[in-house]
């Protein structure tokens, strides 16, 4: 978080600096040390060293003992400098297999980090301060000690914790479908999964396996000469050795590994509650983990980084195939949103339904960061899509307008330019209500001060001041405003009468004519271009002037139209909202139209190109968000616009978010740009479309899961391909209020309080 409060805007970095300081400081009051889960691979490339032949071979071992002997004697041999040139191909040909992982290679300070973590286990520390001195004795810089009953107690500069380590002893027989990899990551505490393992010769299998096999015989005969009941593990055991007896004759490669759990605590308390959890929750698994409480020592050493599969582990090893080893379910993460950004919820691990948000909330400790404007950047490590775009999408009280709300005031801190289109007209009205309770100012001055500073244009013709503030020759460039008057022009007189090739030459010549004038220094506007009309000496130009003039008087089309001395929409407020008054919009395909209707068409060409021109005429970081986007794109008018918007993208560092009430919303067949970052909430009619949304496969299974969303929850894709059901979660008590438009009335109340 320290990092990420560079990113704040000039004029909001106390407020921004609070925020943060406060999200770090609720979540480890809750969690202590929050946390993620990353995979690490270690191989030993000595151990598979390829020599070139017999001489390279022994005279390698005569260099290793030699150096034994000399370190024996107290001297010390030097090492060459291009020591690492041996293992150079070997590494490669590593990586190159690992590849279709997504592995990466870790660096020299993140080596040395992850090296050291495995002696400051639950210890809270700052990255920076660990690897500020990355001398190799500091790496075990910690005292260890041994405690009553099993335990490990390391005490470091930075504080102290205990540790338990907890092998699993017994695995069923057949696991297929257990996916420990997974598992691990659903506890509500951090659970490290440690793996040592290695292919094994075949050919040493031989004698082990006879002998087992002679034991089952003899057991299983003794058994049926007796008449007694064969126990099922025992003919679980023989059928499962017979697999493996065939599967080493086919010459499938076979692996012995150990698998280790290790659980930290701040105090034995703790550390023995979370054991007991551990220990229970395998235990209903038919899953033998054992305490080891005498072998912990050994096994703390056993288990660092680099070293092989050794004798202190062997009691707790296991034979499997490559295939089997796969059904752990390594290298998959239940990890969602961003590295670094604002936290917005957790991911829900659970495949049930949850009673309630909150439950669902404290029943995950895996944190949800987002920050809008990832997507936009280059060489973000792992991201898998280049399209900045967002759509947020559910039924209504599902949460989406919570959750749009709530990434625009925390992205409105950043350092920004912020546009947020309300066509509910909620958030101004909402907003001035919240900071003008005297307590809510008195307690969050920051917060009332940013909300007083947001820029509130309410597009309602009816109110005087607000004609021409999206008059095109006013709010945009030249060529900008030359094609939207003409489209809007054309548009209005197409749907009242014939258009004739001299009246469309008169319309663009009168505004070329204006544009130029107002270039000049005159001050003109969009009114000029009709009174250059109406002064033509052509009647049927006359004619057509006048036709504007008497449809734009008293409707939605004043708005558009000024004469030029009106400040016009800013470009220059680094927050807008804009709040859009009666407008109506046909839907797709409607034979009737209004002229309401296409008054508002006409005037969604000014909108539109605004919103364009916001985007894309600086080459400062931008962000559109539309709410209920739907009211646009039920016409083609509207999807024009959103669509112009969404091409913006990239190249012009803009991001468009979009807010609408179905999927569907999300589909354009002309537009390909689609969208990099999704947030799907419930829709009870849509659960197959939503499936299909997020690239799901549509199975009585995944819509089940889909089901079990409850309001407040929603399916997050993210721009690193990661798919998880979230619980979206505020934990800022200055943003509360001003999410929460709706007052809990006496009935919701009493259907809580009688609730069963």
């Amino acid at each position: 978080m320290a990092d990420f409060a560079g990113d704040m805007a000039e004029d909001m970095r106390i407020l921004g600096n609070e925020t943060l300081e406060f999200t770090v400081n609720t979540l480890t009051r809750e969690m202590e040390i929050p946390y993620q889960f990353d995979w690490l691979i270690g191989i030993n490339l000595g151990k598979g060293l390829l020599t070139g032949n017999v001489k390279d071979y022994i005279t390698e071992q005569i260099d290793s003992i030699a150096s034994n002997i000399a370190s024996l004697a107290g001297y010390t041999v030097e090492i060459d400098e291009e020591w690492y040139k041996q293992y150079q191909e070997e590494e490669l040909l590593i990586y190159s297999i690992l590849s279709s992982l997504k592995a990466k290679r870790i660096g020299d300070i993140d080596l040395y980090y992850y090296q050291r973590m495995q002696y400051l286990r639950y210890i809270p520390h700052a990255k920076n301060e660990v690897i500020a001195n990355r001398t190799m004795l500091n790496v075990t810089d910690t005292l260890i000690k041994h405690m009553e009953g099993g335990f490990l107690k390391l005490e470091s500069p930075y504080g102290s914790s205990f540790i338990s380590i907890l092998p699993v002893g017994r695995f069923s027989t057949i696991f297929n479908g257990f996916h420990l990899g997974e598992l691990v990551q659903r506890m509500s505490f951090p659970v490290e999964l440690r793996f040592k393992s290695e292919f094994i010769d075949k050919k040493k299998l031989g004698g082990t396996m006879g002998r087992s096999n002679t034991r089952y015989d003899q057991i299983m005969k003794e058994a049926y000469s007796t008449n007694t009941v064969q126990q099922d593990d025992i003919l679980m055991g023989a059928y499962s050795l017979k697999d493996l007896m065939k599967k080493v004759g086919n010459k499938e490669e076979i692996i012995e590994y150990g698998c280790f759990l290790i659980v930290a605590g701040s105090s034995l308390k703790q550390l023995k509650q979370r054991r007991h959890a551990i220990l229970s929750y395998f235990a209903d698994m038919k899953v033998e983990v054992h305490e080891a409480s005498h072998d912990t020592p050994y096994l703390f050493q056993a288990l660092l980084y680099g070293q092989d599969l050794q004798k202190t582990t062997r009691k707790w090893n296991h034979l499997v195939t490559s295939r089997g080893f796969s059904e752990l379910m390594l290298f998959t993460n239940t990890q969602s949103g961003n590295k670094v950004g604002w936290y917005i919820g957790r991911v829900d691990n659970r495949l049930t339904a949850w009673d309630s948000i909150g439950e669902a909330i404290m029943g995950s400790k895996n944190l949800v960061l987002f920050n809008t404007t990832v997507a936009n950047k280059e060489d973000v490590a792992g991201k898998v899509t280049k399209n900045p775009h967002i759509i947020i999408t559910g039924a209504t009280g599902q949460g989406k307008s919570y959750l749009a709300q709530m990434i625009f005031l925390h992205t409105a801190q950043q350092n920004v330019r912020v546009l947020y289109i309300d066509p509910k007209r909620e958030l101004r009205s909402h907003y001035l209500k919240v900071i003008s309770n005297p307590e809510y100012a008195r307690k969050f001055p920051l917060r009332k001060k940013q909300i007083e500073e947001m820029n509130f244009v309410t597009l309602d013709s009816s109110v005087e001041r607000n004609h021409g503030v999206l008059d095109p020759i006013v709010i945009l460039d030249k060529d900008d405003a030359s094609s939207t008057a003409k489209n809007m022009l054309l548009y209005l007189l197409r749907n009242a009468t014939e258009i004739k090739l001299d009246q469309t030459t008169a319309l663009t010549d009168a505004i070329s004519d204006v544009i130029s004038r107002r270039e000049a220094g005159e001050v003109v506007g969009f009114n000029q271009v009709i009174e250059e009309l109406v002064d033509s000496e052509t009647p049927e130009v006359v004619s057509v002037g006048r036709y504007f003039k008497s449809i734009i008087k008293n409707s939605i089309l004043e708005l558009a139209f000024s004469d030029g001395n009106v400040t016009g929409l800013s470009y220059e407020e680094r927050v807008t909202v804009l709040e859009v008054a009666d407008l109506s919009l046909p839907k797709d395909g409607a034979d009737n139209i209004s002229d309401h209707e296409v008054n508002s068409i006409a005037l969604m060409f000014a909108l539109g190109a605004f919103c364009k021109h916001f985007g894309e005429r600086t080459t400062d970081e931008t962000v559109e968000i539309f709410d209920e986007a739907w009211v646009l794109m039920q016409s083609s008018e509207g999807k024009a616009v959103i669509k112009s918007m969404r091409r913006v993208g990239r190249s012009k560092y803009n991001v468009l978010m979009l807010v609408s009430q179905s999927v569907h919303d999300a589909e354009n067949d002309d537009d390909t740009t689609g969208f990099g970052t999704i947030f799907a909430f419930y829709e009870k009619s849509e659960r197959e479309d939503i499936l299909k949304h997020v690239g799901l496969e549509v199975n009585a299974k995944n819509l089940e899961w889909v089901d079990n969303m409850i309001s407040g929850q929603c399916l997050y894709y993210d721009v690193y391909g990661n798919l998880n059901m979230i619980s979206i979660h505020n934990i800022h008590p200055d943003i509360d209020p001003l999410l929460k438009p709706m007052k809990e009335s006496v009935s919701s109340h009493l259907e809580n309080k009688y609730a069963s």
